[in-house]
């Protein structure tokens, strides 16, 4: 053991009892350090406060502990309290809440909750029945802790409601795999304003986030207008530095919730046209600069050639063009619903 003491007269002593009588935690040595050094230093309790940065009250509570109990009196008391509280739930409740749980195990404790009121005529609380469920091991540890990850750092979804009345006002993104010969895949990355319907299209090789923050750059420069806000699902390619990409930019970065793909209808849509215009002509391609150069021939043709019957027949940028002239009718506002 470290025995401090060559100065404080008897301290070594006083370290060998310690170990005859206990263990010394870290702690405690480091107590019998500080006050060693108050010996040193003409037993004053004020500087030594000052130059380890505790109070007096603490040093002088240590002098007692010290002259009390010893050494062993130094070390850190147990913080169990003495008087442990006791389930108070009747054993009838808790056999029923386990029955309900093994059979229905998916069950949250809500609705186990409403079974034991209508089916039992038992009156308790979600939270009892949760505490329950916890004691006795009946919970998926893995599943606990996505959703306790989850609550704590929410992800933002649009507002109910809100209306997308210029081009820019949201941007939905998404993507889609290109399957090649061999089983190797390529990925799309698309951007469509809610809006105008105008599109960015890359082809990248895998769904790293990093790639998402790229993809985001070339929408910013290739977009002739602001993006206001981006909506996305939950994938790995919209997170990490997709999503600090974003912060930085100060554009609000919205989820869909989870399986919910009819959130991000745009640009799920215009998946579909991608499929039936463009893939299923033939357009796939295993070099990767190649398929790039092609989607982006596909992306002008979108933008400036392909009519939208959404738009009137026009094209994204002659919509574009429109919208400059004339102020946006009432009816061709969109209201995004949750």
């Amino acid at each position: 053991m470290t025995i401090y003491g060559h100065i404080l007269p008897g301290s070594i002593r006083i370290a060998r009892l310690a170990e005859r009588t206990g263990y010394l935690t870290e702690r405690a040595k480091r107590k019998l350090k500080i006050l060693d050094w108050r010996r040193a230093y003409g037993e004053n309790i004020s500087l030594a406060a000052r130059h380890f940065g505790i109070t007096r009250k603490t040093i002088r509570r240590w002098l007692k502990q010290l002259k009390e109990m010893g050494p062993a009196g130094l070390n850190e008391k147990s913080q169990v309290p003495k008087n442990k509280r006791t389930p108070s739930t009747p054993p009838d409740i808790i056999c029923h809440v386990v029955k309900i749980r093994k059979e229905y195990p998916a069950w949250s404790k809500y609705k186990i909750r409403t079974m034991l009121e209508r089916d039992y005529g038992i009156k308790t609380s979600a939270s009892n029945v949760g505490r329950i469920i916890k004691r006795r091991g009946l919970i998926d540890k893995k599943k606990s802790k996505k959703r306790r990850m989850a609550a704590l750092r929410p992800k933002l979804r649009f507002p109910r409601g809100l209306r997308i009345f210029e081009a820019g006002g949201m941007i939905q993104m998404d993507t889609k795999y290109i399957m090649l010969t061999g089983g190797r895949k390529l990925y799309q990355f698309t951007a469509i304003d809610v809006l105008s319907k105008r599109r960015v299209l890359r082809v990248y090789p895998s769904l790293s986030s990093r790639n998402g923050r790229l993809f985001l750059e070339t929408c910013i420069r290739e977009f002739p207008f602001k993006i206001r806000a981006a909506q996305t699902d939950n994938g790995s390619e919209f997170l990490k530095e997709f999503d600090r990409k974003c912060k930085e930019l100060g554009i609000p970065h919205y989820y869909i919730y989870p399986r919910t793909p009819k959130q991000n209808t745009y640009v799920e849509r215009s998946h579909g046209s991608d499929k039936d215009e463009f893939y299923q002509l033939g357009n796939v391609y295993q070099n990767l600069a190649f398929m790039n150069q092609k989607i982006q021939e596909w992306q002008d043709v979108w933008n400036e050639k392909r009519p939208h019957q959404a738009l009137d027949y026009r094209t994204p940028n002659e919509y574009l063009e429109y919208l400059k002239t004339t102020n946006l009718p009432t009816k061709n506002v969109i209201t995004l619903q949750t």
